[in-house]
């Protein structure tokens, strides 16, 4: 396995996880969220708001096809991976996908607080939280080795139980 994917809902900590486990492991950090706002120098909502949807799917799959072929790197995904299925054949059978997982009550806790990427904007609710979530889960439990609730164990615990499960796959 070359790399390590991280997929999830938005608030799930993909980001906090996945710059634990690359300085963890000495692998080099993908965000792909970060890599659409400086390859559009936009902030994400931003982005979403201007040019639409369609517009930032694309940005988002040009960040996949560049990621091919890489190794070592830890890649956290934007939360709506599963809306373009072709972007999960980007993320290829040679790396590990992590799926990180949380309550929809902690998702709309962090979700509150101040969140530059939320493309559910200041309407998010709990209940909106809980209803996409439950549309996503297929997708995301379909594409993953691996699952870790992240309301459940710290940054440090969910770094070794990853770095565990990777070693033993490798």
């Amino acid at each position: 396995m070359k790399n390590i994917v991280l997929i999830g809902f938005m608030g799930t900590g993909k980001t906090a996880v996945a710059r634990i486990l690359a300085r963890a492991l000495g692998y080099h950090l993908v965000d792909t969220d970060e890599r659409i706002e400086y390859a559009t120098g936009l902030k994400l909502v931003e982005v979403w708001k201007k040019y639409g949807e369609r517009r930032f799917r694309s940005e988002e799959e040009l960040v996949f096809k560049k990621l091919q072929g890489g190794a070592q790197q830890v890649i956290a995904v934007g939360g709506g991976v599963d809306l373009n299925p072709n972007l999960f054949t980007y993320l290829g059978e040679d790396n590990f996908v992590v799926l990180l997982e949380s309550t929809p009550d902690i998702i709309y806790q962090r979700l509150s607080r101040k969140n530059t990427r939320s493309m559910l904007g200041k309407k998010v609710t709990e209940e909106t939280v809980a209803g996409l979530l439950a549309e996503k889960m297929p997708s995301y439990e379909k594409a993953a080795h691996m699952r870790v609730n992240t309301a459940e164990h710290s940054l440090e615990e969910i770094t070794e139980q990853i770095i565990t499960e990777y070693e033993k796959r490798k």
